[in-house]
């Protein structure tokens, strides 16, 4: 079996000790965040469930069934999952539905993983429902969704509920630390000290022993793992702090064109930078309320200070709004130019809310 990340392994645990105990369900839907890793736990209970000889509650790896899985060849195992990033299809259903009802050809087990079933077309998700409500003898279907994605409610009372959550702070620190590459602790270690903004867009140090801020990047991420150790390994938390740097300059000078240019031209990163000004907008809102809790940028805390200090509440609840509007349009209006939406969004921060 895969090794598990440590904050999947419970659940994994009550999921094949119920199957132990011949309480599994048929139907399982995973739902959770992204840079959780979810997809390693549905493949892990693939795994298991499709094991002839399982070792307790994991496969055993070494039966027949175990390397067809490992060569990815089983008959009897389908994986559904959105083609050259289009949405799940009927077609890709009907198909399914027709495998699922036919008897397993290595007569064990069929399973059915279908990954990001938030991506079902409405026409497909209508089509999978009898298959849910009516399997064969031992067809098991395993869900994978966005846990802040809906699926019809049909589904979901077909299925059996799993809510995935991020971990305890402690479990994903001692898991970071452990992943962290030497490589990776060099370069962090020889970029410049974890610094602060200031009032004329300076950077100042900010007295930290070590560079390497795992829990900013958790912070960060929204205590999601994997995208903790993606911000560390590629070195994220300083372009956050000197992007953030440069937002200072454009507040000040009020030109889009001091901004504008350091946006990313890929579209997922552009997002990245948007939640990064999101969580910087709205811990200098909590700055100017005193809510001294729920902070994401605590270690730029007195660059979000001296920012807030400029602006009143309701500016910085519009210039939140403002940014979160253009994080919207650019994810989901696919073909209107990139570059207008930022610029348009910039200069609304200006007219409406520095000059307002």
């Amino acid at each position: 079996m895969i090794s598990l990340y440590p904050w999947l392994a419970p659940t994994y645990h009550k999921i094949t000790g119920a199957f132990d105990e011949a309480l599994g369900h048929h139907a399982l839907l995973l739902r959770a965040d992204v840079g959780l890793g979810v997809e390693q736990l549905c493949e892990s209970l693939a795994q298991r469930l499709m094991c002839l000889t399982p070792n307790g509650d994991e496969a055993c790896g070494q039966c027949h069934f175990c390397h067809l899985m490992q060569a990815n060849s089983h008959p009897d195992f389908q994986h559904i999952a959105p083609i050259e990033n289009k949405d799940i299809g009927i077609d890709q259903i009907r198909a399914m539905n027709e495998q699922a009802t036919q008897h397993a050809q290595q007569n064990g087990n069929k399973v059915i993983y279908i990954e990001q079933a938030h991506r079902l077309t409405e026409a497909a998700a209508n089509a999978i429902l009898k298959t849910l409500e009516e399997p064969r003898p031992n067809t098991y279907f395993i869900l994978h969704c966005d846990i802040q994605t809906a699926l019809l409610p049909t589904i979901y009372s077909r299925c059996q509920v799993w809510n995935l959550l991020p971990p305890e702070t402690e479990v994903a620190l001692q898991w970071l630390q452990s992943q962290v590459s030497a490589e990776t602790l060099e370069m962090l270690f020889a970029s410049s000290p974890t610094r602060l903004l200031t009032p004329d867009g300076a950077i100042g140090d900010a007295n930290v022993q070590n560079p390497l801020d795992f829990v900013t990047a958790l912070r960060v991420n929204y205590g999601r793992p994997l995208l903790a150790l993606a911000m560390l390994q590629q070195n994220q938390l300083e372009q956050r702090r000197e992007f953030l740097r440069q937002f200072w300059v454009f507040y000040r000078r009020r030109s889009p064109l001091e901004l504008f240019p350091f946006f990313a031209k890929e579209k997922d990163m552009a997002l990245q930078q948007l939640d990064w000004l999101l969580a910087f907008l709205s811990d200098a809102l909590k700055a100017k309320l005193q809510v001294k809790n729920g902070w994401i940028c605590q270690d730029i805390e007195r660059g979000v200070i001296q920012f807030a200090q400029g602006l009143s509440a309701p500016a910085l609840l519009q210039a939140g709004n403002i940014v979160q509007k253009v994080r919207s349009d650019l994810q989901t209006i696919n073909a209107v130019n990139q570059e207008l939406i930022l610029l348009d969004g910039l200069t609304r921060l200006i007219t409406d809310v520095f000059e307002g």
